[in-house]
């Protein structure tokens, strides 16, 4: 009989702070493999420019309803009363499929989306070379207010405190290695014994009874 591999689909989150570079390596993934889809988020903050494609909007009220009719897969509310959430429909029927999905979350996005899929949820800490890095960056992005910058590097420290709740670590210093890196990852999840469920079910109908057996060492 041939074997043939067909894993489950995971949910590769990229998760860590604001200015180390998650999102775009996120869509650099996207754009490396066709078989990799990404769902947008939702939420209730304006758009930061014209260009801005990974969120759709909603005003606060919408979203606390999507919240009480159960659409969200995970939603968090981090600061200034703004809500993002991930709709349940797109991940499950992904996940029905057996296809993958990429997201750029905060560890607390990861952490929730974790506990609704825990079997096919992939937690990658993703970090700039140094936190002094990743102070540089955020400030770069002139998109915040200095209220807004000051809370988003309180937040951005508070995130190492999940560190070690994610599966694996990359540092993107170097953007292309980051990114061999995550697709390294993949490939390594995707061939995973527990996610080889059709695979499993091959060798069951082929197997035959087998009784281990321990010895003592011989006497000499």
């Amino acid at each position: 009989m041939l074997l043939t591999a067909e894993p489950e689909g995971c949910l590769y989150v990229l998760s860590g702070p604001s200015g180390t570079g998650k999102t775009s390596l996120a869509m650099a993934m996207l754009e490396s493999d066709p078989d990799i889809g990404y769902t947008r988020s939702v939420t209730t903050r304006p758009p930061r420019s014209a260009t801005e494609q990974h969120y759709d909007y909603v005003d606060r009220d919408t979203f606390l309803t999507m919240i009480d009719e159960g659409r969200f897969a995970q939603w968090i509310h981090p600061s200034y009363d703004e809500y993002y959430g991930t709709l349940r429909a797109p991940v499950e029927e992904a996940l029905e499929k057996g296809r993958d999905l990429v997201f750029d979350y905060s560890p607390e996005g990861y952490l929730n989306l974790r506990r609704l899929y825990p079997d096919h949820t992939v937690g990658i800490f993703v970090m700039a070379p140094s936190v002094a890095a990743m102070r540089e960056r955020l400030a770069g992005r002139g998109s915040e207010s200095s209220e807004e910058l000051v809370l988003r590097r309180r937040m951005a420290e508070r995130d190492f405190d999940f560190v070690e709740q994610h599966d694996y670590h990359v540092v993107n210093d170097n953007f292309d290695h980051a990114l061999r890196q995550l697709q390294a990852i993949r490939a390594a999840e995707k061939a995973r014994m527990s996610r080889q469920r059709s695979l499993l079910r091959t060798y069951t109908l082929n197997k035959r009874p087998t009784l281990l057996r321990y010895y003592d060492p011989p006497v000499r």
